[in-house]
């Protein structure tokens, strides 16, 4: 087989998957990471036994780097290990599955890294292809509500990610890499023109988010890049042309019903929608103009600006005008306005809504107070952690009102409260070892390439920025990326290690990825298998629940719900003494779960079993005040 193939081939996949994992990736929702994560657990598999068998060759990766796997390795098999004092196991072992598929992307891209001289450049192209197309799609369904799902009554941008600050993030992620594109003087005149709109597609695209943590990375990433890059005035040139439109389409936007206000008739969000794209159309036209004006003319513009801008003046620069906006703020009244922002961002109860008028606000949206939740969670908990993926289930006895939380909105807090100190210093660690990987590497590759690796390092900024005030781990679509570009750097310019051909292990990692394969498909298969019991109760089919159900229990031992739709099946069948006891067992599996006691008090009040009843609702009401029980209590005077 020639040794080029293999390398394509590979080269390949990691952009597929790439690709699923942004178009497909539906959010947070665990199914989708079934199969694009088996994919990528698969072809990381099938690239280390290449390796293992002499067709494809292993980077001598540099401490750091070694330490970067090593520690993203420990931490993901600590999450698995937290299913044995977790709260909810079924949660820490998704967690866990999700774990293994981002080291997956990030061993995938360490064998693209190794496999050509110029990976990096490749990637970063790469990338800026697919985010490109993403935002593509996402201005699309402005223009037609009805491409995307539920498009006609949701002004907001989300899509292909399911969820506007997801987007907003890639939004900000593109614009380093479409900065270096557009001012890389060996790079295409129509690829460098593309860049800039593309630059202003972008910012247009996160404004309609109104992602508050949105914009602020996107003004922080090409910041950081022109900070960085030897090309600051062109890169500054670059991102004023696409600015300045991106703003005026926006602020026009803002103010058409259609295009903002989630209630509005179909027809006026298609009608408004056109003149959205006409003008999305005339705006992009004036970019690329202008851009194409300054590619053509670029060695005339350049002879008559004489100045070149060191990182202190530019900091300069940046820094004058930040300074006006602050004084701008704070010029009525710089205590009171102070301490009243901060007031509104601490406050539980209040919203930042759903329309631009967002952007204004200064209200947290509760992330304060999961934040307090988080800490106290950690406190209480300091080694271990309540176990991986159960912020949700754990913040319950401390909630002070209905408000649901998947996650703290802080990867901090998150990687603290759910896995302790130990899996916080492990991820910590493999952020540390991979930040000092990817500067090594800047300062190894050659200047077309190490130009190509800065936007991706701060892409990867942009992505630690952002995880400060959101779940970012949740989402395949942009933490799978954000792994294959780790791996790709920190692997990038190291010699390959010496060919080794060991059959034995290359067939045991082919093993070891089918197992992982399996033990992310588990938890899904058994979720389809409950919905089946259900689907069977409804056709009057409770043996064939009980079957589906018992099918779901052999699948995911460490899940309540199987044992939940195997109760009901038999409570259909009239054997209340096994739906009793698969209740009780279900409180045995999750002790600490207000809803597994809930379960237990509901069916012994239907079965005239008042005290044990009681007293089991009131266990539910103290892990969760503001839970199912309380109404069914309320109702019995208690």
């Amino acid at each position: 087989m020639p040794r080029g193939l293999p390398r394509t081939a590979l080269i390949g996949a990691a952009g597929a998957l790439a690709a699923f994992a942004l178009f497909f990736g539906d959010g947070s929702t665990y199914p989708p990471l079934v199969w694009i994560g088996g994919l990528a657990v698969l072809a990381a598999a099938v690239g280390v036994a290449l390796v293992l068998l002499g067709v494809l060759e292993f980077p001598k990766l540099d401490g750091f780097g070694v330490a970067f796997l090593a520690l993203l390795g420990w931490f993901v098999l600590w999450n698995g290990l937290s299913i044995v004092w977790s709260l909810q196991p079924d949660r820490s072992w998704e967690y866990f599955n999700r774990g293994t598929v981002y080291f997956a992307f990030a061993l995938l891209g360490v064998l693209v890294g190794a496999a050509s001289t110029r990976s990096v450049r490749a990637v970063a192209l790469g990338l800026l292809g697919l985010f490109g197309a993403v935002l593509l799609w996402a201005l699309l369904g402005k223009v037609i509500p009805n491409l995307v799902p539920d498009g006609e009554r949701i002004a907001r941008l989300r899509e292909p990610l399911d969820y506007w600050n997801a987007l907003a993030l890639v939004g900000a992620m593109t614009l380093p890499l479409a900065l270096w594109a557009a001012v890389r003087r060996e790079h295409p005149w129509l690829l460098r023109v593309g860049s800039v709109v593309l630059a202003f597609a972008a910012l247009v695209v996160v404004l309609l988010t109104y992602s508050r943590g949105g914009v602020v990375v996107a003004l922080l990433a090409p910041a950081a890049y022109i900070a960085l890059t030897r090309k600051r005035v062109e890169a500054a040139a670059a991102l004023a042309v696409a600015v300045v439109p991106a703003a005026l389409l926006c602020l026009w936007a803002f103010r058409q019903p259609g295009l903002v206000d989630d209630g509005q008739p179909y027809d006026v969000r298609l009608r408004e929608g056109l003149w959205f794209a006409i003008g999305l159309l005339l705006a992009g036209a004036v970019v690329a103009g202008v851009a194409f004006l300054g590619v053509t003319h670029e060695d005339r513009w350049r002879s008559r600006v004489s100045v070149r801008f060191s990182r202190r003046q530019l900091a300069a620069l940046v820094a004058v005008p930040a300074a006006l906006v602050v004084l701008l703020f704070l010029v009525a009244d710089p205590i009171d306005r102070a301490r009243d922002s901060y007031r509104e961002f601490t406050n539980p109860v209040t919203s930042a809504g759903t329309g631009p008028e967002r952007l204004r606000d200064f209200g947290s949206n509760s992330r304060w107070t999961w934040w307090g939740e988080a800490w106290q969670l950690w406190e209480d908990n300091p080694v271990a952690g309540t176990g991986a993926g159960t912020f949700s289930l754990a913040r319950r006895p401390l909630r002070t009102n209905t408000t649901v939380a998947t996650e703290p909105h802080n990867l901090a807090l998150q990687f603290l409260s759910e896995t302790g100190l130990i899996g916080f210093l492990l991820a910590a660690g493999a952020g540390v070892a991979a930040a000092f990987g990817i500067v090594r590497a800047l300062r190894r590759l050659d200047d077309a390439e190490a130009a190509a690796g800065l936007p991706l390092a701060v892409l990867a900024l942009a992505y630690l920025a952002h995880a400060v005030i959101d779940y970012d781990w949740d989402f395949v679509g942009v933490s799978a990326p954000l792994f294959l570009v780790l791996g790709v750097l920190v692997a990038a310019g190291r010699p390959a290690i010496e060919a080794v051909r060991e059959p034995f292990f290359a067939a045991g990692a082919v093993v070891l990825g089918v197992a992982v394969l399996g033990s992310l498909a588990s938890p899904w298969l058994a979720s389809r298998s409950v919905a089946d019991a259900y689907a069977a109760l409804e056709r009057r089919d409770p043996n064939g629940a009980v079957d589906r159900a018992g099918r779901a229990r052999t699948l995911n031992p460490l899940a309540v719900e199987p044992l939940f739709a195997e109760a009901v099946a038999e409570e259909a069948r009239g054997n209340e003494g096994e739906a009793l006891e698969l209740y009780i067992r279900a409180v045995e599996l999750q002790p600490e779960n207000s809803r597994t006691w809930f379960e237990l008090g509901r069916f012994e009040l239907d079965a005239g079993l008042r005290e044990w009843g009681i007293r089991h609702l009131l266990r539910s009401r103290e892990l969760d005040r503001w839970g199912p029980s309380d109404p069914v209590l309320g109702r019995l005077g208690i």
